[in-house]
């Protein structure tokens, strides 16, 4: 008897399920087919064609696999970048508003979270070397503009690639969710052969083992499967229905239950198209921003214990200039939190029917979408143990569920406004053992482990008074030497890439007016050292492990920095 399976069928026509079924129908091509239920959602918020962020691994760990070059999935989507994260008045208190305020001792109250990775700088973080010499009275600058080339970059509204495509940064991307889930399905369907079927899932019939066999529909349809997965957003059709698998909520720690968003027109033609997400602190939580071009989408997550929907609404709407009455407001309810596991029998769920987190990070492709499908791809069961991988494959999903919980909670916990009874409740959420000990150790100043270098820069912009430089640096002047060396080449780095960078309008205004540019793989290109970062971006050169290389511009050949051939 032949043992291994040969039928799957995905429930739920969301991005995360189109991905799915193009992932695993690319990776196992005509061994396997693959059926896409396309049920009707009801609330999943990320498929009613606003705006959402997608993260710089997208690229390498899908579109790359599946043949898709950049232009033309960010053509199809409407695509624009995201460079960081903006955070807005998480540091002063007062009232909702989107402009910055002055801090008591001096400064904007925003600070930026590029997608790069914290440089290194010889056996530590330039974080750990920005503490020192802020503890030492060396410098006042704030801690991204010191180690990111990205702030002054997206001050300016910088793109992350000059126009003729060569990347200078890392990046991710903000898309049009409907027409980014659309363009995933005819990828699934046209490329690999995926069969769509639109109907509304009736009831599942299983096996005496447990197992799901069919899936049957409203229409009368009998779906047969031998492997299935749950894509059908936090409803969980078939791990929280069919299964009864329990929902393990967040409540406790991230007490927002609730959202409200609007669709803002915006001239970029005039006013510029931002590379960057928003994320402004409010008196009940949080607003967020993310432009596309034509158009931006707009937020607020919130708890209804200190405010209500149409308060929600017209504090946001206030926001934009928008009158409530007017525009489209479209009202969500939250269920943070995760499917206790997500692998049961022959059913594994996967982004938000697995792990459901706020707005704006509750991505399509969120709730570690991509790493459970390559997961999946690597462990992928025999019809004799379809259950084999499921006790390993509900760790990892279970660790990047608590990771991401932290991270979310982190940003709440950190801010030092305490001036609205939300912001007060923040300060006695309790935390998890691993976020307790991250902030312990940051105000010890140890240096961070593993997943902690993901609140390096949180901590650093929200709390720099509270930890403790790493008394190592203190006896290796050679090390802080070649920090300082660092930090200066950050800065004619930043100034060389002011000069020579497109602006994200006049970038964005080509790739969607014009077909894509034609790779230039006859001529020589001059080069600039920039950090490197893990998103894909070139490797180091011999002899200096901290930096990368991108391609540099022609004309600046007569640079100061030293160039090479």
């Amino acid at each position: 008897m032949d043992s291994h399976i040969t039928r799957i069928v995905v429930v739920g026509g969301t991005a995360a399920g189109w991905t799915a079924a193009a992932r695993l129908a690319s990776a196992f091509r005509e061994t396997v087919s693959v059926t896409v239920l396309e049920t009707p959602s009801r609330s999943d918020f990320q498929e009613t064609g606003q705006v959402a962020a997608v993260g710089p691994e997208i690229q390498r760990d899908l579109f790359d696999r599946l043949g898709v070059p950049e232009e033309e999935w960010m053509r199809a989507c409407c695509a624009s970048f995201s460079v960081a994260v903006r955070h807005v008045n998480w540091r002063t208190e007062g009232p909702a508003e989107i402009a910055a305020r002055t801090m008591a001792g001096g400064g904007v109250d925003h600070f930026y979270s590029p997608c790069s990775e914290i440089p290194e700088c010889e056996d530590s973080l330039l974080s750990d070397h920005w503490h020192y010499r802020r503890k030492n009275g060396e410098t006042i600058e704030p801690f991204d503009h010191a180690c990111f080339r990205e702030p002054p970059l997206m001050d300016a509204g910088k793109s992350p690639r000059w126009l003729d495509g060569r990347a200078a940064l890392p990046y991710g991307w903000h898309v049009d969710s409907r027409m980014f889930t659309e363009f995933l399905r005819n990828l699934a369907t046209g490329r690999f052969g995926v069969r769509a079927v639109r109907d509304e899932l009736l009831h599942a019939e299983r096996d005496a083992d447990g197992m799901l066999t069919v899936l049957h529909t409203a229409k009368g349809r009998a779906l047969p499967g031998e492997f299935f997965l749950d894509c059908s957003g936090p409803e969980g059709l078939l791990i929280a229905g069919t299964l009864q698998e329990p929902f393990t909520g967040a409540r406790d720690r991230l007490p927002c239950d609730s959202a409200v968003t609007v669709t803002v027109p915006h001239d970029h033609t005039a006013h510029g198209i931002e590379p960057f997400a928003t994320a402004t602190a409010l008196p009940a939580g949080r607003a967020w921003k993310m432009p596309l071009p034509g158009r931006f989408g707009a937020g607020y997550v919130y708890a209804r214990e200190w405010t209500d929907p149409d308060e929600a609404a017209s504090t946001l709407c206030g926001l934009w200039g928008l009158r409530p009455e007017r525009a489209v407001v479209r009202h969500i309810a939250l269920r943070t939190g995760h499917s206790r596991r997500s692998w049961v029998k022959n059913c594994v769920a996967v982004g938000p029917a697995a792990c459901s987190l706020e707005p704006p990070a509750a991505g399509p492709l969120s709730g570690g979408v991509l790493d459970s499908l390559d997961r999946l791809v690597r462990d992928f069961p025999s019809r004799q143990d379809r259950e084999g991988p499921a006790a390993r494959f509900n760790r990892a999903v279970g660790a990047g569920s608590a990771r991401a919980r932290d991270a979310a909670q982190l940003l709440y916990r950190a801010a030092p406004r305490a001036d609205t009874p939300f912001w007060k409740s923040q300060k006695e959420l309790p935390l998890s053992a691993e976020l307790a000990d991250c902030l312990a150790a940051y105000r010890a100043g140890l240096t961070p482990d593993g997943q902690e270098l993901d609140h390096v820069g949180v901590l650093a912009a929200l709390a720099p008074g509270r930890a403790a430089p790493r008394a190592a640096l203190a006896h290796r002047q050679d090390v802080r030497d070649v920090a300082d060396a660092h930090f200066l080449r950050i800065k004619r780095q930043q100034q060389i890439l002011l000069e020579t960078l497109p602006t994200a309008e006049q970038y964005l205004r080509r790739l969607h007016g014009r077909p894509a540019p034609a790779q230039d793989s006859g001529r020589t290109a001059h080069r600039l050292t920039l950090s490197h970062d893990r998103a894909g971006h070139p490797p180091p050169q011999a002899g200096d492990p901290h930096l990368g290389v991108v391609a540099f511009p022609e004309a600046q050949k007569g640079s100061d920095l030293a160039l090479s051939e």
